[in-house]
C-alpha cells in the first residue's frame, strides 16, 4: 500500500537542514533562481529525500516561508507593539524593534518580503496561497497587536478597525522595503544609521494619524 505524504516518516534532523538550506538559497536566489539539488546539496540530503518530505518545489517554498515566519515571530517582543500610546509611537518603536529583527534575521526577512511583493518570479497558484497565508497571519495579528492600541483612542464615528488596517498594512509595506532596500546598499549597518527610515515611518504615521489638511 502506497503511504500518503502526510504517512510519511520524516527524519526532524533532515527536516531542520532543509529548512536552513531552503531559507538561505530562497532567500538570495528567489524562487525561480532556486535550485532543489542546492538545496539538497547543501542540506546534505538527496533531491529525492527532498521531494519525498515536500512533494514539489512549490510546497517547499511555502513550507520554507512559514519556518522564516515562525522563527522571527518566536524571536519577537510584542510588548514593543501592545505598550504604544498611539499608533505613530506604536510604528516608530516597531519599526525600530524590525530593523533590529531584521539585521538579525536576514535570510528570514528578505524571503518574507519577497514573498509578500507582487512578483513575476512566483506562479500564480502559489502566490494564491502565500496570500491566504498572510491574509490570516495579518488577520491574527491585528487582534494581538494593533487593536490594544486602537481600543485606547479615541476613534471618530464609523471608522473600523478593518479600515485602519489596511491603511496601516500600506505603511508598514512601504517601510519594510525601504529597511530591505537600505540593508542591501549597507549590508554592515548599524540600528542609528537606519534612522532616517525611522523618521519616515514617524511622517507617515503621523499624517495617518492626524491627517494632512492644516485645521
Amino acid at each position: 500500500m502506497t503511504q500518503t505524504k502526510e504517512a510519511i516518516p520524516k527524519d526532524p534532523a533532515k527536516i531542520q537542514r532543509i529548512m536552513e538550506s531552503a531559507l538561505h538559497i530562497f532567500a538570495q536566489k528567489g524562487y525561480r533562481g532556486a535550485k532543489t539539488e542546492s538545496i539538497a546539496r547543501v542540506a546534505e540530503v538527496s533531491k529525492g529525500i527532498v521531494f519525498r518530505y515536500y512533494g514539489n518545489k512549490a510546497q517547499l517554498y511555502l513550507a520554507t516561508l512559514e519556518f522564516a515566519l515562525k522563527r522571527v515571530m518566536a524571536a519577537a517582543d510584542y510588548s514593543v507593539w501592545t505598550s504604544a500610546v498611539d499608533l505613530t509611537d506604536m510604528v516608530v518603536k516597531a519599526t525600530r524593534y524590525k530593523i533590529q529583527l531584521q539585521l538579525q534575521f536576514p535570510d528570514e526577512f528578505e524571503l518574507s518580503m519577497s514573498a509578500y511583493a507582487p512578483s513575476d518570479d512566483l506562479p500564480a497558484a502559489l502566490k494564491t496561497k502565500i496570500a491566504k497565508m498572510y491574509t490570516q497571519k495579518t488577520s491574527d495579528a491585528i487582534d494581538m497587536l494593533l487593536e490594544p492600541v486602537l481600543k485606547r483612542l479615541n476613534l471618530r464615528p464609523g471608522i473600523t478597525i478593518e479600515d485602519i488596517q489596511h491603511m496601516m498594512d500600506m505603511v508598514v509595506t512601504a517601510i519594510g522595503q525601504e529597511s530591505s532596500a537600505f540593508m542591501k546598499k549597507h549590508p554592515h549597518a548599524t540600528i542609528a544609521e537606519f534612522d532616517e527610515i525611522i523618521d519616515h515611518a514617524k511622517r507617515y504615521l503621523d499624517i495617518l494619524q492626524n491627517g494632512f489638511i492644516a485645521k
